[in-house]
């Protein structure tokens, strides 16, 4: 195992304002100016230029104004380091009925990341969305690239539940959802044993290449690259691999790199 943080996540953090230790306060966002500045932050995060890949000020507003959640990270200056937005969504499964919140993005400015403020984002969104009414949070992230998905299963502790081809219409758009219960419960698995010691039960010295698996009925392991593969023979497999572990009723609990160049996810059956 390498390097990464894989302490247990404590799950999220109901509390709509948190100040960080530079001085940093992660809250909700209501001046116009402020989110101005977000969509800005948005836009140079992700490098878009596109018409079609902004969104501007008047759409957080009425997220703000209709439901919706809009936060960010303003550092002592005023200036605005980080944000997230997303909106309140209904399961309407006959099964499970319930009120979640769908966070659509969550972005850091590059010399802020890997400090913390992410994940402060992601727990005040929460707080928020909870007094809402939302019981949990969900949103997307691409399966292939491991770091991503190291920190929504094992620093969040979010538990990746579906998996969707294509999800923003186009090629290269495979998404994971996470689903993140904001009450401090999760979707217990088939037995403790598998949770508590999933690679002692299974074993990695054999994993050694993209798209090996091991599997028993209530666990698996999935090998991946630690970053975004390029061979699409790779990457048709990953994909039939996710798709066959989801459509098996397996979930995501967690992905840590094994090797520099390797990353193994892990999976449990909910009982």
């Amino acid at each position: 195992m390498t390097d990464q943080d894989t302490a247990a996540p404590e799950g999220p953090t109901l509390a709509e304002s948190l100040t960080l230790e530079d001085g940093t306060t992660v809250r909700s966002l209501t001046d116009d100016a402020e989110l101005e500045a977000a969509c800005r932050l948005y836009r140079d995060v992700f490098s878009y230029s596109g018409e079609d890949q902004g969104i501007n000020a008047r759409l957080l507003k009425n997220l703000l104004t209709y439901g919706g959640t809009v936060v960010g990270a303003v550092d002592p200056a005023g200036v605005v380091r980080g944000m997230a937005f997303g909106w309140t969504a209904v399961d309407t499964s006959t099964e499970d009925p319930h009120i979640y919140h769908f966070s659509q993005a969550a972005v850091v400015s590059q010399d802020l990341q890997g400090q913390g403020v992410g994940r402060a984002l992601k727990n005040v969104q929460a707080a928020v969305a909870h007094r809402q009414g939302a019981s949990r949070m969900r949103w997307t992230y691409n399966p292939m690239i491991s770091r991503n998905a190291h920190f929504n299963l094992d620093v969040l502790g979010a538990q990746g539940r579906w998996f969707t081809k294509d999800a923003l219409a186009g090629p290269g758009t495979d998404r994971i959802t996470v689903e993140w219960r904001l009450d401090g419960s999760v979707a217990e698995p088939a037995s403790s044993a598998a949770a508590e010691n999933l690679e002692a039960a299974l074993g990695t010295d054999e994993l050694t290449e993209p798209g090996q698996i091991q599997m028993r009925p209530d666990a698996a392991l999935l090998v991946v690259p630690a970053q975004q593969p390029t061979d699409e023979e790779v990457i048709d497999l990953l994909r039939t691999r996710f798709s066959d572990l989801f459509e098996h009723g397996f979930m995501a609990t967690s992905c840590h790199r094994i090797t520099e160049d390797l990353a193994v996810y892990s999976f449990l059956r909910p009982a």
